[in-house]
């Protein structure tokens, strides 16, 4: 789009100039604060104007470019971050279901060795331990809450 609009200045200033040439090619005295100089005022002033709109171009496109490259590296910044937080969470819910599985497997043996024991040590009291019944319900619940967190 830029190029575009600068492709019609410079058009506009050539035809414009073509249209002009006597007027812009009339010499005057031009005074430069330090010097006086005879020559094409108006000349001087299309192609300075026209050198303005060229400099304007390359400065945005400059602008543009280092945007676009800003935007790459934040880009790439955000894609690291992603991975990393990905290798955490991977780490995490391994580490999750190592320890359910530790917590599975003491709640298994637990419950093995109630019904292992004789009918008489079975009934325990709420000094004793944990119930048979209480087990399950450990059980259970951390069966639900690994099957809710891991989707299974």
């Amino acid at each position: 789009m830029r190029l575009l609009l600068l492709i019609v200045v410079l058009v506009l200033h050539l035809v414009f100039g073509l249209l002009n040439i006597n007027s812009l090619m009339f010499t005057h005295d031009i005074n430069m604060g330090f010097a006086v100089y005879t020559g094409p005022l108006g000349l001087i002033l299309l192609i300075t104007s026209a050198l303005v709109a060229v400099l304007a171009y390359v400065a945005a496109s400059f602008s543009s470019l280092r945007r676009e490259a800003d935007t790459a590296k934040l880009l790439r910044d955000l894609d690291s971050v992603r991975q990393s937080l990905d290798s955490q969470e991977a780490s995490r819910f391994a580490q999750l279901q190592a320890a359910l599985d530790k917590r599975f497997a003491g709640l298994d043996t637990q419950l093995t060795q109630s019904r292992s024991l004789p009918p008489a040590s079975a009934l325990l009291t709420k000094d004793d331990g944990v119930s048979n019944g209480q087990l399950k319900q450990d059980l259970g619940a951390l069966s639900a809450f690994l099957r809710r967190k891991l989707g299974d």
